[in-house]
């Protein structure tokens, strides 16, 4: 697997959820199987099924942030305005669109698209991950290229 880049305070939210689901939620779990049981035939116990169906996406959870965690590399933090860091917001020029966005680099773990938090590892994070303001950069996606300019780089 390769290494999924994190900064500390990502690292610590992925454990954090790791623990939540083995102590809290593996408990839930448990709860609402004894509950299903209790009520009898489990053939046609829809409670049961839901609940071992919450189980097995519970412990496929726990798998992939045991795995994530046993591949994190972390990323310190860049304090410098003069360059885009993880967890540094921009405004981004699209030349493609020609639109203006703000986006924010983030870890591959915390990356939201709908939020404009773009992962280092995607083809944009790439592109403008170190990258200091009014240089243009092309971002080589799957499917075609296209060129982005830091406009502004936000104080933290």
């Amino acid at each position: 697997m390769d290494h999924i880049k994190v900064t500390l305070e990502g690292k610590k939210k992925l454990e954090e959820e790791l623990e939540h689901r083995k102590i809290s939620v593996r408990k839930e779990i448990k709860e609402a199987i004894k509950y299903a049981r209790a009520q009898g035939d489990l053939s046609e116990n829809a409670d049961y099924s839901a609940a071992k169906e919450d189980q097995s996406l519970n412990e496929t959870r726990i798998q992939e942030l045991e795995n994530m965690l046993k591949s994190v590399e972390i990323i310190e933090e860049d304090e410098s305005n003069d360059q885009l860091n993880i967890n540094r917001r921009a405004l981004v020029k699209f030349y493609d669109t020609d639109t203006v966005e703000e986006i924010t680099l983030v870890s591959s773990v915390e990356a939201d698209i709908g939020k404009m938090k773009i992962s280092i590892d995607s083809p944009i994070g790439i592109a403008l991950f170190k990258k200091k303001v009014n240089i243009k950069v092309k971002v080589e996606a799957p499917d075609y290229e296209y060129d982005v300019e830091i406009l502004k780089i936000f104080d933290k």
